[in-house]
């Protein structure tokens, strides 16, 4: 069978601050894997190469039974959890991204949201390596797999959450707009066992905000994986609720 080449497109990663062809001419060094904002799957990514790594090993060694993701972006770690979500069958998956449109597609009304939680709209955004035109197929082939566009300090959300929250072992990953603000409230559901994490650690959330909400809901630092998590420069910080 012979394919059809009008099927293959060259807007994904197309718009002119994305970064192309980087390693055309020269040797890629061992420090790109710590590099935050590479590519992954062909999707944009705020993490590293390092910390999918130290993803993987987390998940595994945690057994957790339900992961939950504060902040989706571009994708990239969306789909890399709803994929082990689906091909393990072990844990259900949820992301959340309050502004998956890129602003020129919405009526305007989102703007003072969007500067304040930090909202790309790069969800859908096919220049800008987005993903949700594949994630929102993923989730209608698996019922492992649930995207929702929605504010994570909504009411609905919060009760959503916890009431899985109460019957699965759970890992949930701060890493929308405001990371603090994500802590102290969803750190409040946790049960002994529980995980909670936060990216962009020493870079927009500092160990002398936390520590007030470690000890008023019971956390502390998840180790060994806190001291990997460092040394492979994730930007990542696990607590574990006691």
């Amino acid at each position: 069978m012979k394919y059809d080449k009008e099927l293959l497109k060259t807007v994904h990663g197309s718009h002119e601050g994305i970064d192309k062809q980087v390693y055309t001419n020269s040797v890629i060094p061992l420090t790109d894997l710590k590099t935050v904002g590479r590519r992954f799957m062909g999707a944009g990514m705020s993490q590293s190469y390092s910390a999918i790594y130290w993803q993987e090993y987390f998940v595994e060694s945690n057994r957790f039974e339900y992961i939950v993701e504060l902040g989706s972006q571009k994708g990239a770690l969306s789909t890399y959890l709803a994929n082990m979500a689906a091909i393990t069958e072990s844990y259900i998956f949820d992301t959340y991204e309050a502004f998956p449109y890129p602003q020129e597609e919405t009526d305007g009304s989102d703007i003072e949201s969007r500067t304040r939680y930090n909202g790309t709209g790069h969800w859908f955004s096919r220049e800008h390596e987005g993903v949700g035109h594949w994630f929102e197929k993923m989730a209608e082939i698996s019922p492992y797999i649930n995207m929702h566009y929605e504010n994570v300090f909504d009411k609905d959300v919060f009760n959503h959450i916890g009431e899985n929250v109460k019957q699965f072992k759970t890992y949930i990953f701060c890493d929308g707009g405001n990371k603090l603000r994500e802590l102290n409230l969803y750190s409040r559901l946790l049960k002994s066992g529980d995980r909670i994490a936060v990216h962009d650690w020493n870079i927009e959330i500092h160990p002398h905000q936390v520590q007030p909400i470690l000890d008023e809901f019971g956390l502390e630092y998840d180790e060994p994986f806190a001291k990997s998590a460092t040394e492979l420069d994730t930007w990542i910080m696990p607590f574990r609720k006691k």
